[in-house]
């Protein structure tokens, strides 16, 4: 597959729930390699343009020559926050977006998300196994920007499952197996990173 051009990769990397233990999440280690770089390596291969959001630009000044770092337009109002900064920047129609907490991304899953994507006629395109989505591994189109940037203006309820009642969602169905499923992890807390190096 070629690179993709008309959509961006988006890391999420700021926020409260961005630290583990005093550490940014995007800079704890993985068999000697941090998310950050474990997930730009497989964003690179997909996407031309790659961007970080995040509220504390300085800590990721060593990769400003390679993708472009963004801080949220609208603080405190969660991952919506970094979505509508990233729409606002991207040069592309679309984004990726991607959590920082995510080490176990799988190219194969996000080619075949992009492809459905372009298949579809939706605003957002979200997997879901069973009853679980993951809006953070998910494809967003740029023309959404003006919705969001007047939702997160009018409401104190900040939650992205209720952002996406108010565009055209498309559900990708995934199989339940743990492939999918190990995609989709996050590493929330202490005990959720002791247990993937345990």
């Amino acid at each position: 597959m070629n690179k993709i051009v008309n959509i961006a990769g988006v890391i999420l990397a700021g926020g409260k729930n961005a630290r583990i233990g005093g550490t940014c999440k995007a800079f704890i280690q993985l068999n000697d390699k941090s998310f950050l770089n474990i997930i730009t390596s497989t964003l690179e291969q997909i996407f031309n343009e790659i961007i970080i959001v995040t509220n504390n630009s300085s800590d990721f000044t060593a990769f400003v020559n390679k993708y472009s770092i963004i801080t949220d337009k609208i603080k405190e109002v969660g991952p919506l926050g970094g979505i509508n900064s990233a729409l606002y920047t991207c040069s592309a129609e679309a984004i990726f977006v991607v959590s920082c907490d995510m080490p176990y991304l799988n190219k194969e899953l996000i080619e075949k998300q992009i492809e459905f994507f372009h298949k579809s006629d939706c605003d957002a395109l979200i997997p879901r196994m069973g009853s679980f989505i993951e809006p953070l591994h998910a494809i967003y189109k740029k023309t959404i920007f003006n919705i969001l940037h007047s939702f997160l203006s009018e409401t104190r309820d900040y939650r992205i499952r209720s952002f996406l009642k108010l565009i055209n969602v498309q559900y990708m169905e995934m199989e339940d197996n743990k492939v999918n499923r190990q995609a989709f992890t996050n590493i929330n807390t202490q005990e959720d990173y002791e247990r993937i190096i345990a």
